[in-house]
């Protein structure tokens, strides 16, 4: 049997108490909580084709897609459009979600083509929805959604 001595430095300074609390009525607050760039960027996008719609046909969401971009376009106003989608898709589990997204991608994705840069396209997407969601999500949303938007323009320049 083989003894190994160990010895440690003499600490210059006493040793300091230190003690930790854990309450049992602690609250977690949203500014705890933070999306990864990182992962967000490194989700995939994959287009959905439900089986029931034959080759050719659009989807009503592709159909809503087309409306609000031509509404866009046409320079309608994205906060009455955000209350007109929901009154036509109440169907979507959420439809004021869906609005606020479909409106913003197409908004997005119109400045992108207009030459925006991305900064300012995601300031403009932060301030139309900041009374909307809440501050904590807003600007991570706000650049998800200009990610989004590039990656339909770059793919729409494969095709």
């Amino acid at each position: 049997m083989t003894k190994v001595q160990v010895t440690r430095p003499v600490p210059t300074s006493p040793p300091h108490l230190v003690t930790a609390e854990y309450p049992s009525s602690s609250l977690s607050k949203a500014e705890g909580f933070r999306l990864d760039g990182a992962l967000m960027e490194s989700l995939p996008i994959c287009p959905r084709r439900p089986a029931h719609i034959a080759p050719g046909e659009k989807t009503n969401s592709e159909n809503d897609w087309a409306w609000v971009f031509g509404e866009l376009g046409a320079g309608k106003d994205p906060v009455k459009l955000t209350r007109t989608l929901p009154e036509r898709r109440p169907d979507k589990p959420n439809p004021l979600y869906y609005a606020q997204r479909t409106i913003d991608v197409a908004s997005a994705r119109l400045w992108l083509h207009e030459g925006i840069p991305f900064c300012d396209i995601v300031t403009m997407l932060e301030v139309r929805r900041r009374f909307e969601i809440p501050s904590t999500v807003n600007l991570a949303r706000a650049h998800e959604i200009a990610r989004t938007a590039q990656h339909m323009i770059s793919r729409q320049k494969i095709a």
